[in-house]
């Protein structure tokens, strides 16, 4: 009875060290992303655009987003249509929405007409409900 009792401890031990460990490491990983004021969103962003997604590609833990823009609020593009790579799928969650295609929002983005990224994560803002119809 005493070598049992000693084991069951051992094993407790060890399920709340790992238990600790765990959640510990998950903090970390999640500290990596900070919120950002939405002012500096504004400033790192050399894009802000009112956009309608049409397509939407898994891949990978990530979907790739096609938007077409209906009006630019910040900058300007020689195209209006853009795509760029939202984390979504297994990923870091919270921070980039779950997209569907007919959404649409405001996008805060960066890069040049052929490589658009987005300015921060989490920079996009859905509008709830589609409640605005962009014109295609």
């Amino acid at each position: 009875r005493p070598i049992k009792a000693a084991l069951g401890e051992q094993m407790n031990k060890v399920l709340i060290t790992i238990l600790i460990f765990s959640v510990f490491a998950s903090n970390s990983y999640a500290s990596k992303i900070s919120r950002l004021d939405l002012r500096k969103l504004l400033d790192i962003s050399e894009y802000v655009v009112l956009a309608k997604v049409i397509n939407i590609s898994a891949k990978d833990v990530s979907d790739v987003v096609t938007v077409k823009i209906a009006s630019f609020l910040k900058g300007e593009l020689k195209t209006d249509k853009v795509t760029f790579v939202l984390t979504t799928r297994g990923g870091i969650k919270d921070f980039d929405p779950q997209l569907k295609v007919g959404d649409t929002g405001v996008f805060f983005l960066t890069g040049t007409n052929g490589k658009i990224k987005k300015a921060y994560w989490g920079s996009v803002a859905i509008f709830n409900k589609n409640n605005f119809l962009l014109n295609d």
